[in-house]
């Protein structure tokens, strides 16, 4: 040390200027910093959530991370006048050269039924030009799961539209572009708001650059305040927090240059150090002052350093040790964090020994401050008083001291089981922050504004199989909060066959299959939803805000259901009895599904005779049944010219005396022989249909009069069913097979939390290691260190009780506390023991205890009393998660302090005291 202290005394110059130059390059680099806090980001794109998720945009042309919603509230949507205005706002977003892509209520597909039979387009392609054609809109739409709800608000007020960018654009810039071009189009009584990802990334590194700027200066304040009551110096008040400053900029200027960007939690950073920092600066002057008491100046700095050079290397070490346990963490921000604040503490500790020694060498003090000389029972400021005070009571009443710690202990320790994972948008960025309320807003409009998704994989998405399983599955997860308002090509199948057809049902046929799905191939938002190749597809679902603990359980449910689902079958005719009961249970099993309480032997039982009558059984030869047929071929008769009443008196004929026919309608139409074979097929075709429908409707009544409800029109899924002639059974050399996997930003958020426990785990223990390794370089003795150890271990039980009894959630941020607890809190072991055992050494006795705690005691509560009101500054944040971590860290560590005072100093003086007993034993002896 000796060495060191004279090579700084002699090269105080160069190192002051070196100083600067660093301080100004880092200061001009700082210009460039940048935030990030994509939650996609948090962990590696290696991990396997993360990267399944970023590949949902390679597959999928309707899925774009790269995007932004634009919200528009009118008085009333349906209205010509606001419609045209949406659709020119649509249409000058897609003028935008960054834009790939818009989704609107303009551009979404709607399923029409004209003259001319059924028809799927654009919104926009019938644009209503009356007020009357407007409220018709509204009607149908109302029935549109695409669009009621999810583009449009309920009370059919506001409308949102999606807008996609390129790959390759500044998506910031692009942002910016689309919110100009809506603001220049939309009147001042029309209300705008924008979001998405980016939006809100940007408010939060505004926000995390509001916090740098205003409340690093007030932490300042703070401790300049501090500083001065414990030093009464101009120097003593502003250089310690002159490093600490410094230290800040060093490291976030090491951040830029190194292309790294912040996250919120980063934001926290300048603080921090300012407080943690500031420590080694404190220690330093209150050591040069002591040996300014004996020596002259340029001296006085060297003994100084040499005295307190090892202490405060071994603190920053351990301190760095606690942040560098950090990157242990996948997680992003918590590593960055870590990475960030180790490198801040090395150049504090650089800088508190290295340039406040140079500093003290080339400008000494003339004189000590006066409340510095203190000396005498009474002497001294509050400070030495108190601790006098501290030292008497640990002397005299070390009952009263062990019986206060051990409750302490023991209520905290309570506490820890209470500690829970939470991470939802208002927990971290609290009630009243902007973000939470856009967050609400779009909540309360538009049901969410996070998604999850089921993604399937399989041959064919094509498959009556595949399409019904993902009907089945979105059935079933939409009774959870993270699986609402299920989305989908299937569920859109539903309602195009609902058109069509006139039942709610995935049919069996390929045929009927491949004539929905020439609809599908005409929209563009619809196939967006499917790969190229026809073999993946997905559902999307909104995400309701949930805790973390309601959200692991649901996604526990739901990935078990999806494990009993059958993922390799064949298909095979409904001809055996096994398959009539195989089919008979799955009926009931889908009824069941959506809602249905049936007695299940006599359901079944029912079921199972239905599946043994064919449709022919149910054809019907009275008035009713024949106009029904006639009424389902409408269209084909009005196109040949024809008087429904006329073919409703020719098909009764037939059917009454079994006569083919087209040669009845030839012979009571006149129709010509062509013509009379056309119409006939028709019929025919109408026949089977409605025959079909009156065996389903049969099977209803039996149904309902065993349920005691009435079914509504979502069981026509399973209802219809019976009339299948095949069933799907799982085969091991099945050909057709399907995967599912689950994901979305609140699964990715949710993998997260639950790597927040064992992240929490191993950092701390590294931490611990780390820390208790060094203790053991400094002082040399297994025993010594280990004794160190005891303030710290009491301090993480304290932030895990303290967390617990105040249902403090564990986030990213509380995440680092115990970490940095032992890193920050050993910091007083290190000096306390330091300075104990010089005593010692010299001083036996109560003298060694006395002065170590009105001395070195004085640095390490003037330490703490500092780091705790820098940190507790970060309550003023407008960061809900900010203002906790900062609270929870300053009390931890100023408990900290109190757990050496008493926990460390009783176990030192019983250590002395064993020692010299043993010492006179063997003089004895």
């Amino acid at each position: 040390m000796e060495r060191l202290a004279r090579w700084v005394r002699k090269y105080a110059w160069p190192i002051l200027g070196i100083t600067l130059f660093l301080t100004l390059l880092f200061l001009w680099k700082l210009q460039s910093i940048h935030f990030e806090d994509d939650v996609t980001k948090y962990v590696p794109e290696s991990d396997p959530e993360v990267s399944f998720y970023n590949t949902l945009e390679e597959k999928f042309s309707g899925f774009q991370k790269k995007s932004m919603i634009v919200a528009l509230e009118f008085d009333d949507l349906f209205t010509p006048e606001h419609l045209a205005l949406l659709q020119n706002v649509v249409e000058r977003i897609e003028s935008l050269p960054v834009v790939q892509k818009v989704t609107a209520l303009t551009n979404m597909p709607e399923i029409l039924t004209t003259e001319y039979g059924i028809e799927v387009r654009e919104v926009v392609e019938a644009l209503p030009k009356s007020q009357e054609e407007a409220r018709a809109l509204r009607e149908r739409l109302v029935g549109n799961d695409l669009v009621w709800g999810k583009i449009v608000t309920p009370d059919g007020r506001g409308t949102i539209v999606v807008v996609s960018f390129f790959d390759n654009v500044d998506q910031g810039q692009a942002i910016r572009d689309v919110m100009e071009t809506v603001r220049g189009e939309i009147p001042p009584d029309v209300q705008v708001t924008f979001f998405g990802a980016r939006i809100i990334m940007e408010e939060m590194s505004k926000d995390a650059q509001r916090n740098m700027r205003l409340l690093t200066p007030v932490a300042g304040g703070v401790l300049l305040a501090i500083l001065w009551f414990g030093f009464r110096s101009i120097r003593g008040m502003l250089l310690p927090i002159f490093v600490a400053l410094l230290s800040a900029l060093w490291a976030m200027g090491v951040a830029v240059f190194l292309g790294k960007s912040f996250t919120v939690i980063s934001a926290s950073l300048p603080v921090l150090l300012l407080a943690l920092v500031s420590a080694y600066g404190i220690h330093f002057i209150n050591r040069y002052y002591e040996e300014r008491k004996v020596a002259e100046g340029k001296e006085a700095a060297e003994r100084a350093l040499q005295g307190v050079f090892l202490p405060i290397l071994m603190s920053a070490l351990t301190t760095m040790g606690g942040f560098l346990s950090l990157l242990t963490a996948e997680i992003r921000p918590v590593s960055d964090f870590g990475l960030y604040a180790a490198l801040g503490v090395f150049f504090g500790m650089v800088l508190s020994t290295f340039s406040l020694g140079a500093f003290y060498t080339v400008f000494p003090i003339r004189y000590v401050p006066h409340h510095l000389e203190h000396s005498g029972e009474n002497g001294g400021d509050y400070f030495h008083r108190f601790l006098r005070f501290l030292s008497h009571s640990l002397l005299h009443r070390k009952r009263v001291v062990v019986l206060f710690l051990v409750a302490v202990t023991g209520i905290l320790c309570v506490g820890i089981p209470r500690i829970h994972v939470e991470t939802t948008i208002r927990m971290q960025m609290g009630a009243e922050h902007p973000i939470t309320k856009l967050v609400e807003y779009f909540k309360d409009r538009f049901g969410s504004t996070d998604y999850n998704y089921l993604c399937i994989t399989t041959e064919n998405i094509r498959e009556p199989f595949v399409l019904r399983e993902m009907i089945r599955i979105a059935q079933y997860l939409k009774r959870f909060q993270n699986f609402q308002e299920p989305s989908s090509l299937a569920s859109f199948l539903l309602d195009l066959n609902e058109a069509m057809e006139g039942w709610r049902a995935i049919p069996l046929e390929e045929e009927k299959i491949n004539n929905l799905w020439f609809f599908v191939n005409d929209n563009e938002y619809l196939k967006g939803r499917m790969t190229e190749d026809g073999r993946e597809t997905f559902i999307e679902f909104k995400a309701r805000e949930t805790t973390s603990a309601e959200l692991r359980e649901e996604l526990k449910k739901a990935r078990a259901f999806l494990e009993s689902r059958p993922k390799r079958v064949k298909r095979v005719p409904l001809e055996t009895a096994e398959a009539r009961e195989f089919l008979a249970k799955t009926i009931i099993e889908d009824l069941t599904l959506f809602g249905v309480s049936l007695p299940q032997e006599k359901a079944h039982a029912v079921v199972l005779a239905f599946l043994e009558k064919p449709w022919q059984e149910f054809i019907g030869k009275d008035d009713r049944f024949v106009q029904r047929i006639v009424q389902d071929a409408r269209l084909e008769i009005e196109d040949l010219g024809l008087e429904e009443e006329a073919v409703q008196v020719a098909l009764v004929e037939s059917l009454a005396g079994n006569l083919p026919l087209p040669r009845v309608l030839e012979e009571q139409l006149g129709l010509d022989a062509e013509s009379a074979e056309y119409l006939g097929n028709v019929l025919e075709t109408s026949l089977e249909r409605v025959a079909k429908r009156v065996k389903v409707e049969t099977l209803r009544e039996k149904l309902e009069e065993l349920s005691g409800v009435r079914f509504e029109e979502s069981h026509d899924f399973a209802l219809y069913e019976v009339l299948d002639e095949a069933v799907y059974l799982e085969a091991e050399d099945g050909d057709i097979t399907v995967a599912y996997r689950i994901t979305g930003t609140p699964i990715i958020a949710n993998h997260i939390n639950e790597m927040l426990f064992s992240q929490q785990a191993k950092s701390m223990f590294l931490a611990l290691v780390i820390v208790f390794g060094l203790l053991v370089l400094q002082l040399l003795s297994l025993r010594r260190a280990s004794v160190a150890m005891v303030p710290i271990l009491l301090t993480v039980v304290t932030s895990f009780g303290v967390m617990g009894w105040f249902r403090i959630p564990l986030n990213v941020a509380t995440l680092m506390v115990a970490s940095i607890a032992i890193g920050a809190g050993i910091d007083y072991a290190i000096h306390f023991t330091a300075r104990w055992y010089r005593e010692v050494a010299q001083n036996p006795g109560t003298r060694a205890l006395q002065a170590t705690l009105t001395n070195t005691g004085r640095g390490i509560l003037l330490n703490a009393l500092g780091v705790a009101g820098g940190l507790y500054v970060l309550a003023l944040s407008r960061i809900h998660m900010l203002r906790i971590f900062g609270s929870l860290v300053a009390t931890v560590l100023l408990i900290g302090v109190f757990y050496t005072f008493l926990a460390l100093a009783l176990l030192l003086h019983l250590e002395e005291y064993l020692g010299n007993n043993k010492a006179r034993q063997r003089g004895n002896a």
